[in-house]
């Protein structure tokens, strides 16, 4: 399979690369800076260019069957770059193909999952990005792609786990995941159908 990266050159983008090629996917990368990328498995295809222009994401994503999008928000202030690259991406993609993307916990149905002290905090220190993750999971539910949306609790930079919660329902148990973890699932479930067409939490 030949699978896309959006944001690769992030924390958990990299951690994805490295598992799609592990896994022997060919890997295709869209960086504006290269640079950022770090060292990188001299057989991922880089292509430079914005998330947002519709030229570089198509040539990102030609021939690719399958992608995953670790794009996120670049600090509190009001921002749809989330959105607009998501909308680029899927108006990119022939209908059918495999899409996986990282959003929040918080985002769409999902504020109830949080305990009510905790989710008005989430609320008013992540307003912000919450919305932005809102434009990009509207953009990506409408669409006629294999989508799944990974709605993540607070990051870390820690070493993978190999446990990951995956919640459809209820309340989320923790308040922290791995990003190896969180991408260790998103290149498993490239070809598991197990939750298509869902939005789930992880943590």
């Amino acid at each position: 399979m030949r699978v896309t990266v959006f944001g690769a050159a992030g924390g958990t983008g990299r951690h994805v690369v490295d598992e799609a090629r592990a896994a022997g996917y060919e890997v295709t990368v869209l960086v504006r800076d290269p640079h950022k990328l770090g060292a990188i498995d001299p057989n991922v295809t880089v292509e430079v260019g914005d998330a947002r222009d519709p030229e570089a994401v198509a040539r990102a994503v030609a021939g690719a069957q399958g992608v995953i999008s670790t794009i996120g928000g670049s600090g509190m202030g009001r921002s749809t770059a989330i959105t607009d690259a998501m909308a680029t991406i899927v108006a990119a993609l022939p209908a059918g193909t495999r899409l996986l993307a990282v959003s929040t916990v918080g985002a769409g149905d999902s504020a109830s999952q949080f305990p009510r002290a905790v989710r008005m905090t989430v609320g008013m220190l992540l307003r912000s990005a919450i919305a932005d993750h809102n434009g990009q999971e509207r953009a990506i539910m409408s669409s006629d792609l294999d989508w799944t949306i990974a709605r993540c609790v607070g990051l870390t930079d820690g070493p993978a786990t190999g446990e990951v919660h995956v919640l459809t329902e209820g309340k989320v148990g923790g308040s922290r995941i791995a990003r190896a973890d969180v991408a260790r699932w998103l290149v498993a479930n490239l070809g598991d159908a197990t939750y298509s067409h869902q939005a789930v939490s992880l943590w």
